[in-house]
């Protein structure tokens, strides 16, 4: 059984950097532009290669981002008890000491391991048998903030060690001190921006806000500002190789590259509650000189300037009922229309159904999912006049 990495290895080793299904584009760009090596695209995730000064960039930087992960070794096992003796022969010592903390967590795709909790516990017991038998002390198991987080990822008969480097989800940005009933997790706003093609020259509309989430990791990619600034916690830092002098290298150097440049950022929602938190959040991440918050309705607003992004997170009609569903896509459609021409307009949306009442074709469509919400993400080209207009031959000029 080899060992990939371990907390002694110099040099550049392999990461796997998690992600929600349809950012994989996306997460493979950013670390093309972090200087990643032998860069793979998987489902929900991108394979990389580099240093541990990389590592830490990717957790500090990444937008898109979910988890980064290190693969440690893989094995097979025909069963429970193969299971176990493998994960006991692991020279566990090269990455805890009998009195730090652990957490198992697993995922199994086999016919042969079919309970997760069962697997978590099993791997659990053969780290700690081993360290009991050699030492007569066990490591103690932390669900919340251990020191030592493995993933156990089981096809088949194929089981996948990794290390998780990240510590809690990187969505959890650390800016969002409240948060609506449905908010939308910040990788995925991260992502739905950048899916839109929006630059920061173009005003961009965030026209039913919420939580503030899609206006704020618009602002934070605009003026280069790192995901991760407002966190204080990675799992890595509890590692028994962390170079705490290399991290504080890697944060100056990120922080040095914020900027200020100008850009126009418009968050709107109706609801006077729910923009109070969006305002909070919009503080926190320090961002509040960017973004501009209006108490109104997004049919009642009119756009600063011609031409730009619109983005919009309507209500599904799933988590958040409301009535007469069609009525209100059908309203979306026509304001898009009427005040928003010269505008891109990007919906996010589970109800397939209400988008036929929009009233407007969609150029591009992209499977993403909101939570456990499987939805499309849908461009609307609102053009200035008709697009066929130039193909009418009242309106050509005759020679």
């Amino acid at each position: 059984m080899t060992i990939n990495y371990d907390y002694t290895h110099q040099g550049d080793f392999e990461m796997k950097v998690t992600t929600f299904f349809g950012l994989e584009e996306i997460l493979e760009k950013e670390l093309q532009q972090m200087g990643g090596k032998d860069i793979t695209v998987f489902k929900r995730g991108v394979s990389v290669v580099g240093d541990l000064g990389f590592l830490y960039k990717a957790n500090l930087c990444l937008h898109s981002a979910l988890k980064v992960i290190v693969p440690i070794t893989k094995f097979t096992a025909e069963n429970e008890q193969e299971l176990y003796d493998n994960i006991k022969l692991i020279d566990w010592e090269r990455f805890i000491s009998n009195s730090d903390t652990l957490m198992v967590e697993a995922v199994s795709n086999s016919e042969i391991f079919t309970h997760s909790l069962f697997i978590s516990q099993k791997v659990k017991d053969g780290i700690v048998d081993r360290f009991r038998e050699k030492t007569g002390k066990r490591p103690d198991v932390d669900l919340l903030r251990p020191i030592f987080k493995l993933y156990v990822h089981i096809y088949k008969n194929e089981v996948s060690l990794h290390i998780d480097s990240s510590g809690d989800p990187l969505y959890k940005r650390g800016y969002r001190s409240d948060i609506n009933e449905a908010p939308m997790k910040e990788v995925l706003a991260a992502g739905l921006v950048k899916l839109s093609g929006w630059e920061k020259h173009l005003l961009l509309v965030d026209g039913m806000c919420g939580a503030g989430t899609i206006a704020i990791e618009a602002a934070l990619w605009a003026n280069n500002i790192p995901p991760g600034y407002y966190r204080n916690d990675f799992g890595f830092m509890r590692w028994r190789n962390f170079d705490e002098a290399l991290y504080d290298t890697i944060f100056e150097s990120s922080i040095n590259k914020i900027k200020n440049d100008k850009v126009e950022i418009i968050a709107n929602d109706i609801d006077g509650y729910t923009l109070k938190k969006a305002k909070t959040n919009i503080k926190n991440a320090k961002v509040d000189d960017v973004v501009t918050t209006n108490e109104q309705s997004f049919f009642d607003m009119m756009p600063s300037r011609q031409g730009g992004v619109v983005i919009l997170n309507p209500p599904y009609g799933e988590r958040l009922p409301v009535q007469e569903i069609e009525k209100l896509y059908k309203e979306i459609g026509d304001k898009l229309k009427k005040d928003f021409k010269g505008f891109s307009a990007w919906i996010i949306t589970s109800s397939p159904e209400a988008v036929k009442s929009i009233g407007l074709r969609p150029s591009r469509r992209i499977h993403v999912f909101n939570g456990s919400l499987e939805c499309r993400y849908l461009k609307f080209e609102l053009y200035d006049g008709s697009k066929k207009a130039s193909k009418n031959p009242d309106t050509m000029t005759r020679r």
